[in-house]
């Protein structure tokens, strides 16, 4: 087999690779329009909001985390706390459950009034090697 034969192969492989990953995405994504378009249409006739099964981004649903009554995806569960997704998932791996995790609540920075270095320590005077003095010391020849 030639070269330019063996790269016209390794091309058609990675072409068939794409498009079987794409059609997954695109049956994916048609099967959530078809799961909301069902909910929307169950919301009409029973006058009752339904409840949307959220999808990740390889198309498959993601899982409710129920913590003290209220049942979110991780993703919602990081947007309520005001965190990243990998934050709160790292947070669970160190705490050991999600429940510790969330328990944790928001952002932990550290914070410092705007314009203030954090090691910059407060000054004492004037920055003149002494207190101010009240009169000048300006003399005119």
């Amino acid at each position: 087999m030639t070269p330019a034969e063996r790269a016209r192969r390794i091309d058609k492989e990675e072409f068939e690779a794409e498009c079987a990953a794409i059609r997954q995405r695109a049956f994916a994504y048609a099967e959530q329009c078809r799961a909301e378009a069902r909910s929307q249409a169950c919301e009409w006739i029973t006058g009752k909001p339904a409840v949307a099964v959220p999808f990740s981004r390889s198309g498959r649903p993601e899982h409710a985390h129920t913590v003290n009554g209220a049942a979110r995806t991780l993703k919602q569960w990081a947007k309520h706390l005001g965190i990243s997704k990998v934050t709160l998932l790292r947070r669970r791996r160190e705490l050991g459950s999600l429940e510790a995790a969330i328990a944790m609540g928001g952002p932990q920075r550290r914070r410092h009034a705007p314009g203030v270095v954090s090691n910059f320590e407060p000054s004492e005077g004037t920055g003149a090697g002494s207190t101010a003095q009240e009169t000048p010391n300006l003399t005119f020849s």
